[in-house]
């Protein structure tokens, strides 16, 4: 059985997504035949997507974000929407830490930074605002990475790998 076959087996059909509540909340943009086909440029678009918005704070809107920005770049839904579990209750907290810390060097670390941070003075909101920044900093830029080098290892596994066509040997082509 072929990569394909195996994720095809899994999806739910056409009949039972009809029935299903999310046919009912957003009707036939669900069922659009794009945010369901299996192929590499698909799969790496919604892989990239879920993890961009998987990183970024969002955390009670993100299978919504994923949802959205599926149907907008017409890539693979579930994909997006499975990426999106890479923070889950368990691991928001160390990702979200991480990704705080991240934000914190690269804006001192920057020569413009420090010039911008001096702007805030020491004030109980001016922290939260900072944290923000720093938070957001971090996890745009980790989400940007995770992104990026998931689409360009998928794309790469599908083709070194022959995912696309199962029965082609690699010295065939």
């Amino acid at each position: 059985m072929s990569f394909r076959e195996f994720i095809l087996r899994r999806l739910p059909d056409r009949d039972r997504l009809r029935q299903s509540f999310l046919h009912r909340v957003f009707g036939k943009h669900i069922l659009a035949r794009d945010l369901w086909h299996v192929d590499a440029r698909s799969l790496a678009g919604g892989l990239s997507i879920g993890l961009f918005i998987a990183f970024t704070p969002t955390i009670p809107l993100q299978m919504m974000l994923a949802f959205f920005a599926a149907r907008y770049f017409r890539v693979n839904l579930p994909a997006a929407l499975l990426a999106c579990w890479v923070t889950n209750p368990l691991t928001a907290v160390p990702v979200y830490m991480m990704a705080w810390r991240l934000g914190w060097f690269v804006l001192h670390a920057l020569p413009f930074g420090s010039e911008y941070l001096a702007v805030y003075d020491e004030a109980r909101q001016t922290r939260f605002i900072m944290g923000s920044f720093y938070l957001w900093t971090g996890s745009l830029i980790m989400g940007a990475v995770a992104a990026g080098s998931s689409n360009l290892l998928l794309r790469w596994l599908w083709k070194e790998v022959n995912l696309h066509r199962p029965g082609r040997d690699k010295s065939a082509s």
